[in-house]
């Protein structure tokens, strides 16, 4: 029995749950794991299908175009299609650096804050256009423009240790409103060897006082910087301080060699051409005082607000004029007065019906301009001002002529100053002996003015002159023709002048003669041939052997018995003054580049004196941008960093105009026949 009972406790026992391995789990229909049966079962496992090993080819495509399809996002080199100037379609590279470098040009060329680079709408841009560019902070870009300053001096500073070029210089000194700092710049200029005239800021640096030793120490200083050796001449304005500072620095400068300057600096002084027709038409326009405030006093009317500006455009079509631009001039500045004078005569028939109906217009001349003189407005001008102020403005036409001409500075001018200086005083000449009486003493006044600086070689630097000559539809028979208009035809001033001029023209080219000669004639000794070395010998080819000792006698010291490259240039006939039919300016600076082979020695002295400058313009220009750069908002900039953006920004434009494709005769020729055909279609369209 117990062993029946033993037994059957073993048969109610159930054996113990095992632990299910992962093979042994499976998914039944409804997803949910259920246990599947053991290897070890009456199936056996399935053998594992084996496949066949893949082709090369798909490795190879794998390792060589799937790996590399997204190279692109980070070697950033994904070639994209661009088109060019001309229309036509290349492939081009996204080059990160390069793309970071225009965001920095821009900046500086745009005067931009350094902030713009985080902007959103920046941001914005740069994510819509280009994913792949990664934007930087402000911090990032003020270094970048730092580097990219850095890089460009130095190309310029080999620019000038290769070419050696004698530069002229032009500054000035400007006191910035915002942070009160006195700025001086100083811009160089030169001819190439392309004969392209060039023009480059040098320095703005802060200056600590307008003296002259001060003047002097600066322009050594950036001088030194920049590694120049040879200056020609420095243009600045008519000051004291100014002539001190000259004498100082031709004391120090002509120190460095015997190329420094050009006859110990006698010629180095110009004074600003456009500066002193300020000082003399100053003097005459405070003899017209009264019409000119008149005038003044009826455009501020106008200027004033919307309503008044209606009703004298209401006046204007009225009497069927074109109202146009009626700017307000700045009292300082002359030529801004001139502008607003002429705009205001084209327009006198309005101000006059505005006087006539405009009972606001006249109630504004009996108001007190000020309150402690308690004087009323001058104003309005009358029939008589308008009618003096008319010959007044064609008094000034040839002034505002000159200081156009004087104030160019991407084109060579000092081929024209003489030009203009010549025009001006023959014009005071006959106004000086005008038959009214306020227009003489007006011409006199100026008169006086003029010969303070400009009468004669005493007060005008020769050089002047000598510029004249050097355009080859002038040289010398201008100039004698501009003596005898001034002096009289075989008087002893126009003698005494002729004289004079061509002194300094036959000096200064034998200089750089003497100059240009001086290496070969250096020479070892041992390497130039002696005649008494060479014996003769009983050959027939004796006379073969002296013509051969000829050549390399002439070849070495020259062709003394050769004409005088000044005097064949002078002699001969001069260039057709022909207007370009595709109305271009004649070009000086071609002429001599394709001249350059004939005239080796005068070319030289033709690109010295083509690149002085009349004024000091264009270095006065590089004050409005810096007044831009410097505004309220942007004051705490470091007196370097303003030198920065200042010299970048005029580097980077001329390095873009350089880059301009300049347009070519085929485009040219398209505008020509577009032009015609508008013609011809006007012509048909009158005739139906």
């Amino acid at each position: 029995m117990a062993e029946e009972e033993n037994v059957n406790v073993e048969k109610d026992t159930e054996p113990p749950v095992q632990p299910q391995t992962t093979e042994e789990v499976h998914s039944d229909v409804t997803g949910q794991k259920r246990p599947r049966p053991a290897s070890g079962g009456d199936k056996p496992p399935k053998p594992r299908k084996k496949y066949a090993k893949r082709a090369p080819i798909w490795e190879h495509c794998r390792e060589k175009i799937l790996l590399r399809a997204t190279d692109w996002v980070d070697k950033e080199n994904q070639k994209v299609l661009s088109g060019d100037n001309k229309g036509n379609l290349k492939v081009i590279k996204y080059d990160s650096h390069l793309f970071r470098r225009s965001v920095n040009e821009m900046v500086v060329v745009n005067e931009l804050p350094f902030s713009y680079v985080e902007s959103e709408g920046w941001k914005r841009f740069c994510f819509n256009v280009l994913p792949m560019y990664k934007t930087f902070c402000r911090k990032t870009c003020n270094q970048d423009i730092v580097g990219m300053y850095l890089e460009e001096k130095e190309a310029l500073k080999t620019l000038f240790r290769v070419e050696k070029q004698r530069v002229s210089l032009t500054t000035d000194i400007w006191t910035c409103p915002i942070t009160s700092f006195n700025y001086m710049v100083i811009t160089g200029h030169w001819v190439n060897r392309e004969w392209e005239l060039q023009k480059r800021i040098l320095s703005f640096k802060v200056i600590t006082d307008h003296k002259g030793d001060t003047i002097a120490g600066q322009l050594l200083d950036c001088l030194e910087e920049w590694g120049i050796e040879k200056v020609y001449t420095i243009t600045v304005d008519n000051a004291r301080n100014n002539d001190k500072a000259l004498d100082t620095f031709k004391e120090a400068f002509k120190l460095i060699g015997l190329q420094a300057l050009v006859k110990d600096g006698k010629f180095i002084h110009m004074r600003c051409c456009a500066h002193i027709l300020n000082l003399i038409v100053g003097d005459g326009l405070k003899k017209a005082k009264r019409e000119v405030v008149a005038i003044r006093n009826a455009v501020k009317y106008v200027r004033s607000n919307f309503s008044r500006l209606k009703s004298f455009s209401l006046r204007c079509e009225t009497a069927k004029l074109c109202r146009g631009n009626l700017p307000l001039d700045v009292v300082t500045r002359w030529n801004s007065t001139y502008l607003m004078l002429n705009s205001a005569l084209k327009l006198r028939v309005a101000s006059e019906k505005m006087e006539a109906e405009d009972k606001l217009y006249c109630a504004y001349f009996l108001e007190e301009e000020e309150e402690k003189t308690k004087t009323k407005r001058i104003g309005p001008p009358t029939s008589s001002d308008w009618d003096k102020v008319s010959r007044l403005v064609k008094f000034l036409k040839v002034f505002y002529k000159g200081t156009v001409t004087f104030s160019a500075s991407k084109t060579v001018t000092s081929t024209l100053c003489y030009n203009e200086i010549v025009d001006i005083e023959r014009s005071l000449i006959t106004k000086s002996q005008s038959p009214e009486e306020k227009t003489r003493k007006m011409a006199t006044a100026m008169r006086d003015k003029f010969d303070k600086y400009w009468d004669g070689l005493g007060n005008m630097n020769p050089l002047v002159i000598v510029a004249s000559v050097f355009d080859p539809r002038n040289k010398m028979r201008f100039a004698s023709l501009c003596f005898d208009q001034l002096y009289g035809k075989d008087t002893i001033e126009n003698r005494k002048l002729h004289a004079s001029v061509s002194s300094v023209m036959s000096s200064m080219y034998e200089d750089y003669s003497f100059k240009l000669s001086k290496p070969i004639e250096n020479e070892e000794p041992d390497s130039q041939p002696q005649p008494e070395n060479f014996v003769l010998s009983d050959d027939e080819d004796d006379c073969e052997g002296m013509l051969s000792l000829f050549d390399k006698v002439v070849g070495l010291k020259g062709n003394d018995d050769s004409c005088n490259e000044l005097k064949m240039y002078l002699t001969e006939q001069t260039e057709a003054r022909i207007e370009n039919k595709l109305g271009f300016p004649y070009d000086v600076l071609s002429w001599w580049r394709r001249n350059c082979p004939k005239f080796p020695i005068l070319s030289e002295f033709a690109r010295d004196v083509l690149a002085i400058q009349a004024s000091s313009v264009a270095s006065e220009s590089a004050f409005s941008t810096s007044g831009r750069v410097l505004d309220p908002y942007r004051s705490s900039l470091t007196p370097y960093m303003v030198e920065v953006l200042i010299c970048t920004q005029q580097w980077l434009r001329c390095s873009y105009k350089k880059e301009d494709a300049v347009t070519n005769l085929a485009q040219m020729l398209e505008e020509v026949d577009f032009f015609e055909s508008l013609d011809a279609r006007n012509s048909t369209i009158a005739l139906t």
